[in-house]
């Protein structure tokens, strides 16, 4: 009888993973970004996974898991040890995310292999004029009580790997997306802080 040795994926050199956590308030394009740059990495051959907060909560389905900051904490912490896992199994994973919270952000640097964190800062008055999920108004009507960067405090990312002021129209969310895809992929990610458009 021939017996034929299957080589475990173990013993294989796992290409390098990458992750690309783009974080911002609600409102700050996040979800379409996200979704504009995993397209054009299909496009490129590339089977990215996608980490949606609202999918996650989904998915885990935790009745415990609310939106104060404690839960919002224990939150970004689910998806920063995903993120990590995917990335060491050679990955590329798309991450968008409030996930305000410098412990988890250094965490990340410490821990997950080719992390890359995107700041999209954006000012109210934008946030509030795009206002997907209609968040803002139900804030402003009393019907939404916490809610990051209103009513709860944040901490925005001290070192990001790129920093961008998105506070433009729909016309600028492909160049925006170009500008971040070219910077994933091809700068080094050293932890160190980035530069800002």
């Amino acid at each position: 009888m021939r017996t034929k040795r299957v080589e475990s994926l173990s013993s294989k050199t796992l290409p390098q993973g990458k992750v690309l956590w783009l974080t911002g308030l609600s409102g700050s394009g996040k979800s379409t970004i996200a979704a504009l740059i995993q397209n054009h990495l299909i496009e490129l051959g590339r089977c990215p996974v996608m980490l949606d907060g609202d999918q996650i909560r989904a998915a885990i389905a935790d009745p415990h898991w609310g939106y104060d900051n404690e839960s919002r904490l224990i939150g970004s912490y689910r998806y920063a040890r995903l993120a990590s896992l995917f990335s060491s199994q050679g990955h590329i994973v798309i991450v968008p995310t409030i996930s305000m919270f410098h412990e988890v952000q250094q965490w990340n640097r410490a821990h997950t292999p080719g992390y890359f964190e995107v700041y999209l800062r954006t000012m109210e008055q934008t946030r509030r004029s795009r206002d997907p999920k209609v968040l803002y108004r139900q804030q402003k009507q009393g019907q939404q009580q916490e809610m990051a960067g209103m009513d709860l405090h944040i901490e925005e990312p001290l070192t990001p790997d790129l920093l961008i002021d998105n506070d433009g129209d729909q016309t600028q969310i492909a160049i925006v997306a170009n500008l971040i895809i070219d910077a994933f992929l091809n700068t080094p990610c050293t932890g160190q802080s980035g530069g800002q458009i």
